[in-house]
């Protein structure tokens, strides 16, 4: 594996844990302190998000077997649990809950996509 890669999955996987879980912590507290985490929430959203394209690229091609539909299942969890953090601002102990229940699909996904035969 070459530096570049390492460094892209580390940025990945570093920012998607921060995203995360800050968002379970906010979804525990009922949203308590979102004022100061969800610019930091945000931007880690957006890393995780924009360093798993050129990861899908690069270790997966144009490939679509079973690995690559659970890991979709996966980035539609992901962008939708950012597009309900977004747009639901008015309850946000309901939009980090929401939020966390589809990064755990998130998670689950990217976790066992590698020994989806």
């Amino acid at each position: 594996m070459n530096i570049g890669l390492m460094l892209l999955l580390s940025l990945h996987v570093l920012s998607a844990i921060f995203w995360a879980g800050s968002t379970f912590v906010l979804a525990r507290t009922g949203g308590s302190g979102i004022g100061a985490l969800r610019r930091p929430q945000f931007g880690a959203a957006g890393v995780a998000i924009l360093t798993g394209v050129p990861l899908a690229a690069i270790l997966h091609g144009g490939n679509l077997g079973r690995q690559e539909q659970v890991l979709m299942v996966a980035v539609i969890a992901a962008v939708t649990a950012l597009v309900v953090q977004i747009l639901d601002r008015a309850n946000p102990a309901r939009s980090q809950r929401i939020a966390g229940g589809l990064l755990v699909v998130t998670v689950l996904g990217m976790v066992i996509a590698r020994y989806v035969a």
